[in-house]
Parts: C-alpha cells; sequence; structure tokens
C-alpha cells in the first residue's frame, strides 16, 4: 500500500484538469471490462478536521480494467458534483493503482484546490478511469472540508490536565478569522496553543497567553494575550471562547456557572489509635470520638488547591503497626468553611498506589508495620467531591526526581530521571541538553505535577514554584548539554556545562587520573544529538576498571556498585573492563530510564 500524495501538478499549481477523449485514441473493443470501485462504500459521510491531517480517511480499493488489447493501463481518479455528468470532472488523482490509502489531510487538500468550499457539507461523486475511456459506476459521498487554518486549543487544569490528550481543539471561522469553542471548565488554569505547529514537535514552542499576572476571568471582551503569557483562570462552568490569533486577544462568556463545594481553608485531621503518641504534633483525640490521637496535616490542617482539586498532606506521620485510624474533617464535625463533614477508612485508600503495608482494619485504615508514612487525601470537586487516599512510606529525600519540560514536551507522564549524588543531604545530579529557550519544572513521580519550580530568585527552587528558566540560572553559558545541580534540602539550583565526557581508569589508559601532572584524563566522548547520546571508541585493556567522568573533576563521575551498566549512579563503583580490544561505548543521560550505557 502506498500514501497517495498531494496530487503533484495540481496542488502546485492549484488548477484542475477536465476529463475529454482525443480522437487519436484506439477503438476499445465492445467485451472490454470497466475497473469496479469495491471500497468505500457508497452514501458514506466524512467530517475532515485539520487535527486529523495525518490519520488514514480510508482506502479506495478497485478491480482493474480489461480492455482485451495489449495495452499498459493507467488510472485517474475523478470527482463530481452529485447531480454531475462527469462530463467536466476533476481529477483527484493520476497514474494510481489499488488500493490508494487516503489521508485526511490529502483529500482535503484536494477538494479545495478543485474548487469545492472549506468548512461546508459537499455531496459529490467519486469514480475510477482506466486508461482515460473505461469508467468504473460512480460511489456518493458527503464530505465536510475544513479551512486549512492551523489547529489552536484550550489547555490546563481546568479542562483535564495539561497533556495533549486535555487538548480541547477549537473551530475556525474563516470570514472573521478566528477560533471559537463552547464548553465546560472546572476551576482551574487554562491557556492557548498551536500543539500541531512546531516541526521540531514541541506542542508549547506556540503559546498565549495574559499579560500581567494570573487572574480569574469568567467574563471578558478583547482580553490582550501574549506569547508565553501567564495562565487565565476561571470559576468553572459552561462558556464560550473566540480567539483571535492574530491580534492576540480573546473573548470569554460564562454562559452558566458550575457548582462546585469550596475546600479552600478546611481543616481536615487523622484520628485513631494508629496515629502514633511518638510524632511530635500527635495529641490525644479532644473530640466526641476519643479515639486514640489526632494529627493535623501539613499547612495548619489546610488543603493546597489546583483548580477543583484540593490535595491535604500528612508528611513523617508516625503510624502504629495493626492499629486502626480515619481521615476527617477536624474533630468530626462539619466545618465552618463550607458546612462540610466526612470522615475515610479503607474504601477511600488507592491500594495500586499506596504502601504494600497498608490494610483494612474492620474498614479503618491500618498499617502491618510501624514507621513515618506520607499520606495525601485528595477531594476533586468537580466529580461530586470523590475522595482518594494514597500511603506510601516516607522517604525525607526520594531516590531520583524527574524533569519535566521543554525537553520533553511538557509530558509529565514520560519526565527525564533525575539520580541522587548524596542521600543524606538531598542533592541531585540531572544532565539536560539547553537552549535559551529551555524551560523546566523536577517532579517527585511521573505523571504528577508535585515537586519543586522557579524561587524567587535565580539560583533558588520552591515547592511548586513556576517554571525554572534556565538562561537565567546560575552557571548557564549558552546552548549544549549541561549537569544539573540541585539540593532540595536547601532549594538551590546550579548549572555545569558538560566540557568533556570520558572513559577514565586503567582499564582504557595507561593509569587513573594524575590531575596535578594533567595525564590519563580518559577516552574523550562526543555527543550524538539525534541519539541523545555521548558514544566513541574506546580501546579497552586486558585487565585494570574503568568509569565515567565529566569535565576532567571527580565531582562529577558516574559509576555503579554492583558493576551494573544499565543503573549508573553518581559516585558509583567501578567497572571491570570488557576485555582487550576496541569497543563503542554509548552514554544515556536523557530519558526516563536511569542512566546506563552500553559497550559494544
Amino acid at each position: 500500500m502506498k500514501y497517495l500524495n498531494i496530487f503533484l501538478a495540481l496542488i502546485l499549481t492549484g488548477g484542475f484538469l477536465t476529463s475529454c477523449e482525443d480522437d487519436m485514441d484506439p477503438k476499445v473493443p465492445g467485451d472490454a471490462v470497466s475497473p469496479v470501485l469495491e471500497a468505500p462504500a457508497s452514501g458514506e459521510t466524512y467530517v475532515l478536521q485539520k487535527i486529523d491531517e495525518e490519520n488514514q480517511l480510508t482506502s479506495i480499493v478497485f478491480s482493474e480494467a480489461d480492455f482485451k488489447l495489449d495495452v499498459v493501463t493507467e488510472y485517474t481518479v475523478e470527482v463530481d458534483d452529485a447531480d454531475g455528468s462527469f462530463e467536466f470532472s476533476r481529477v483527484v488523482a493520476t497514474g494510481v493503482n489499488s488500493p490508494i490509502d487516503l489521508k485526511v489531510g490529502t483529500f482535503n487538500k484536494s477538494l479545495l484546490n478543485l474548487g469545492y468550499e472549506g468548512g461546508e457539507a459537499h455531496n459529490i461523486q467519486l469514480r475510477v478511469v482506466a486508461g482515460n475511456h473505461l469508467a468504473s459506476e460512480p460511489i456518493t459521498m458527503n464530505v465536510t472540508t475544513y479551512f486549512d487554518a492551523e489547529p489552536w486549543s484550550v489547555i490546563g487544569s481546568a479542562v483535564g490536565g495539561w497533556d495533549t490528550a486535555n487538548d480541547q481543539y477549537m473551530s475556525y471561522d474563516k470570514v472573521n478569522d478566528v477560533y471559537h469553542i463552547t464548553l465546560d471548565m472546572v476551576p482551574g488554569d487554562f491557556k492557548f496553543r498551536a500543539p500541531k505547529k512546531d516541526d521540531g514537535g514541541d506542542p508549547w514552542k506556540y503559546n498565549l497567553g495574559l499579560e500581567g499576572g494570573s487572574i480569574i476571568i469568567d467574563n471578558g471582551e478583547n482580553i490582550v494575550l501574549k506569547d508565553g503569557g501567564d495562565n487565565v483562570k476561571c470559576s468553572g462552568g459552561n462558556y464560550t471562547i473566540t480567539l483571535d490569533v492574530t491580534n492576540s486577544k480573546f473573548t470569554i462568556v460564562q454562559n452558566s456557572a458550575g457548582e462546585f463545594t469550596n475546600w479552600t481553608d478546611v481543616v481536615l485531621d487523622a484520628v485513631g489509635s494508629g496515629v502514633s503518641g511518638d510524632h511530635p504534633d500527635a495529641i490525644a483525640d479532644p473530640s466526641g470520638w476519643g479515639w486514640g490521637n489526632v494529627l493535623l496535616p501539613d499547612n495548619e490542617g489546610k488543603p493546597s488547591a489546583d483548580g477543583s482539586t484540593y490535595t491535604w498532606t500528612w508528611t513523617g506521620i508516625i503510624l502504629e503497626a495493626n492499629e486502626g485510624f480515619k481521615l476527617r474533617t477536624q474533630n468530626g464535625e462539619a466545618s465552618p468553611v463550607n458546612g462540610m463533614s466526612f470522615d475515610v477508612g479503607f474504601g477511600a485508600v488507592d491500594t495500586d498506589n499506596s504502601s504494600d503495608k497498608v490494610a483494612d482494619n474492620g474498614g479503618n485504615i491500618t498499617v502491618t508495620e510501624k514507621g513515618e508514612y506520607l499520606i495525601t487525601l485528595v477531594i476533586d470537586a468537580a466529580t461530586g467531591d470523590a475522595k482518594a487516599v494514597t500511603i506510601k512510606e516516607y522517604v525525607k529525600f526520594p531516590n531520583e526526581l524527574y524533569f519535566v519540560g521543554t525537553n520533553n514536551g511538557w509530558d509529565n507522564a514520560a519526565p527525564h530521571y533525575i539520580g541522587i549524588s548524596n542521600a543524606e543531604e538531598g542533592k541531585y545530579l540531572g544532565f539536560l541538553t539547553l537552549a535559551d529557550d529551555s524551560e523546566v519544572k523536577i517532579l517527585t513521580n511521573p505523571g504528577s505535577w508535585d515537586g519543586y519550580g522557579a524561587g524567587a530568585n535565580a539560583g533558588e527552587l520552591a515547592a511548586g514554584g513556576g517554571n525554572i528558566v534556565m538562561l537565567n540560572q546560575p552557571g548557564y553559558d549558552g546552548a549544549g548539554q549541561y549537569i544539573v545541580k540541585f539540593d532540595i534540602n536547601l532549594l538551590t539550583i546550579e548549572l555545569v556545562k558538560i566540557t568533556s565526557v570520558a572513559i577514565v581508569g586503567d582499564g582504557a589508559n595507561p593509569g587513573w587520573p594524575d590531575d596535578g601532572a594533567g595525564t590519563n584524563q580518559g577516552v574523550e566522548l562526543t555527543y550524538d544529538e539525534t541519539n541523545k547520546k555521548f558514544t566513541g571508541t574506546v580501546g579497552f585493556n586486558a585487565a585494570g576498571e574503568w568509569k565515567f567522568r565529566f569535565n576532567n573533576s571527580w565531582d562529577y563521575n558516574l559509576g555503579n556498585n554492583d558493576k551494573d551498566l544499565t543503573k549508573l549512579t553518581p559516585g558509583g563503583g567501578n567497572f571491570d573492563t570488557p576485555g582487550a580490544g576496541d569497543k563503542t561505548v554509548s552514554l544515556f543521560l536523557e530519558s526516563t530510564a536511569q542512566y546506563n550505557a552500553t559497550v559494544e
């Protein structure tokens, strides 16, 4: 099968061809057999959309004609209006063979070039003609074309999230040169973007947001936008939005307000005999329940909010083994903020994403081993105040963090790995290819937006902060490959540009580096930008050890204590030589996987 290209000279010239007979053509025998269109079926309806332009629309399948002569047969695909006789038919494609896999964009462009208006439904006929003489019976179809304008979308927590699956594409009005959409949105943030416009695949390269900071706008006309501006906030409900990309402005009308519970400032507590009194902030339950101890979550018991989603977190709560507890509104009473009260037990626990030490205790929650845990309770006001609890073993500094940003198209489901370099102090080493427009955030878990962003000043981080503009960080020195140093204890960030990556050690050199003398600095690897790896040919010795070192400094080196090339760690142990001879070594530092290497 082959995909039909955009009709060569037809599309290049923007003209159309008409079929005719040449008096010089030979007579066709009376028993000649015409081609038969086998697919698509007649009477189908197709609504073409710009966002589907690379998708297959249908396959045109037809049987071969038989001229009863020794001739080479060429086939042409023609269209005409539904009430036409093909006297002045228009050629869609010529010199083709069955089957033809027809893309949405290909068919749309051909119809536009043949004079059919964009944005309208057209009743047409389609047939196949062999050698300009034998035509198949035509099929009919109703096709709605689209204006070939760049698709823009609404994206953000207000429409479900910031991933490509959440893009809400807008319709284009050619007459007024604007985009529009009517949709439901929950309380949250949104922006406008053209996710398919960048040839390099960056869905955020072309985006529009507010000037002068992020604010709630439920109704407004001709609101000014700017490239890369701040998020627009909304209160939730049903909205009609009109976007004028040409003049960088938009209009929003709230058709109806949403009905969502406001959980802002509602205080919760954890209560029960399972809440250990060993925690310095735990106190005996003062409520009418009189059950064990209580402990407020972080932030004085109040939630963080992201649109309609509210999250309470107990960091480092100490839980007793095989004792029960619940999570509830403070003291089990209705909150003075919204008049709501609840308590949840094991039935609300997301067991798939919780520690395997979490268990059911007669409907209450328990753990099988005493220790420090991290508990989160999430309420989604947009889904009827649905509640979900996750309980994980608490680790002060996780073994790994993750980059999300322009480096991976802001895909938080597939962020890039960052390795820990000092587990006691919360220090990490990441690796990134940076440019002047690079921005990132640091995530604690894939699929979540929890983590760290920009602090108040360059070189500073903040929990839940905004995008980190790498151009502004200490150590940035132009586009290239960088070591990114994080300290999530002190909340700092620093960049170190990579000037060398080398295989060091007596397994591939006369000896280990003597930095004072400047000898044995190793076999240099070069960066392969296409495959995002450092690579090179290394002549290994018959015996000895080796590892990776950066910038001729022991501050930055990778190895593994178990000699495992698939799990490189900062400061890890040496590797044994693979044996005498030349080997290709490749080092992979920018992916979802842990730092790894191959020796082949």
